[in-house]
């Protein structure tokens, strides 16, 4: 019988569960019998995971981690099956402190990445990393792993066909299990939604077709798509690489891993005088969307610090599915419903990511129709440098949580 058979077409369901759990188990046994230090606590937690799996319900993936930056601060990850492929996966890390105090227990924030991010803690100095200070000021912050996540970088591009079909309506639908596990979780009806560049658009889309479900939204650097008429992807390209045709994934991540390791050490290109001069570089220089001249991140301008750029960096997922970049995910129907909503928002718009662009991140935060919008424009940063910059902490994380807790 094949592993990937979808329950149901032979077998019923229960069984196709004990079906798998039992193939796990004897592969954890063997492992055992050639010297495997695998406990038998590992065959639970396995199991679990693959019923968890079978049941589409978020279950608990190994232990939690914790933070020397970050006393008392832990992070917990879940993992949820959404479909029958591999890559059909989703998670959700939260972040909170192991005691919080009694008034800040229903402030819950469901933050989603940008492109080619996850949810895990990248960043673990709480002056540059949004969750780590959020946790640290008593927020229930949790945030998504998307299917990209689940996707392993040596992976072909052949192999990637799926990604065809990953269009804005599904990932949509996986913010709202990710949405709906954290506010069971918390007892809370109502949570923050948060979204950084990309994952932006994903909030305000759910916050239009879920409005009952927020209570305000927190926008870094990103608005909704412009109201264009979609068009079909490439009919050969169904993923895109974060890497590029000169910087390659390999070379990509050593240049992070270098930055990491020693910032002032040989930089992997003999033009740059370090590692540290190499990467900053590449950010201030990245083109396409983010234009050059420090789109991306000024670290030229001091707004950002190459160590902590590569510890973000070198976390993203490789690909992203193509589709998302020819759609146009919001009906006539969504903004109306989004208009109606009233839901408050604060928004944060970086100036070098184009001239344009602070104008656009306004006018989408006041398109919830909400009397209660903040928007502040950061001149001179880059794109990165809202999340993770020098000066993110006193522009950006306190004013959020602010908003958050006046809410």
């Amino acid at each position: 019988m094949s592993m990937n058979m979808k329950c149901g077409e032979r077998i019923s369901r229960t069984h196709c569960r004990r079906y798998a759990i039992a193939i796990m188990a004897a592969i954890v046994l063997l492992a055992l019998g050639a010297g495997g230090a695998v406990s038998f606590a590992t065959i639970a937690n396995s199991a679990e995971v693959i019923a968890g799996a079978e049941t589409g319900t978020f279950v608990a993936t190994g232990t939690s981690r914790s933070f020397a930056q970050a006393p008392g601060v832990r992070e917990w990850t879940y993992t949820m099956a959404r479909g029958s492929s591999p890559f059909d996966r989703i998670g959700l890390h939260r972040v909170r402190r192991e005691l919080r105090t009694p008034s800040h227990l229903n402030l819950v924030v469901l933050y989603l990445p940008g492109t080619n991010m996850n949810g895990a803690v990248a960043v673990t100095d709480p002056h540059y990393s949004l969750p780590l200070y959020l946790a640290e000021h008593g927020i229930d912050f949790w945030a998504l792993d998307y299917r990209t996540h689940s996707i392993p970088p040596a992976t072909p591009v052949a192999d990637l066909e799926e990604l065809k079909g990953w269009n804005t309506q599904l990932f949509e639908s996986d913010v709202a299990a990710a949405a709906r596990y954290a506010r069971e979780s918390t007892g809370r009806q109502r949570i923050y939604i948060a979204g950084f560049s990309r994952g932006a658009s994903f909030a305000y889309l759910f916050a239009a077709r879920h409005p009952e479900a927020v209570e305000g939204l927190v926008i870094f650097d990103g608005g909704i798509p412009s109201d264009r008429p979609s068009v079909s992807p490439p009919p050969d390209r169904s993923a895109d690489d974060v890497a590029g045709a000169h910087l390659t994934y390999a070379k990509r991540q050593a240049l992070m891993e270098a930055v990491i390791a020693n910032p002032n050490g040989p930089a992997p290109l003999p033009k740059y005088k370090s590692a540290r001069e190499n990467l900053e570089a590449v950010v201030y220089g990245a083109g396409g969307v983010f234009g050059g001249h420090g789109g991306l991140a000024n670290p030229a301008g001091g707004y950002s610090d190459a160590v902590v750029l590569a510890r973000m960096l070198v976390s993203y997922d490789r690909y992203w599915p193509t589709v998302q970049d020819y759609e146009n995910s919001f009906s006539p129907a969504d903004r109306l419903q989004l208009a109606s909503s009233k839901i408050p928002v604060i928004a944060f718009a970086s100036t070098n990511f184009g001239a344009q662009w602070p104008a656009h991140v306004a006018q989408s935060a006041s398109s919830t129709g909400s009397t209660y919008v903040t928007v502040k424009t950061l001149a001179g940063w880059g794109h990165l440098d809202v999340i993770c910059g020098t000066h993110a902490e006193t522009e950006v994380f306190t004013p959020a949580l602010e908003f958050i807790r006046r809410r």
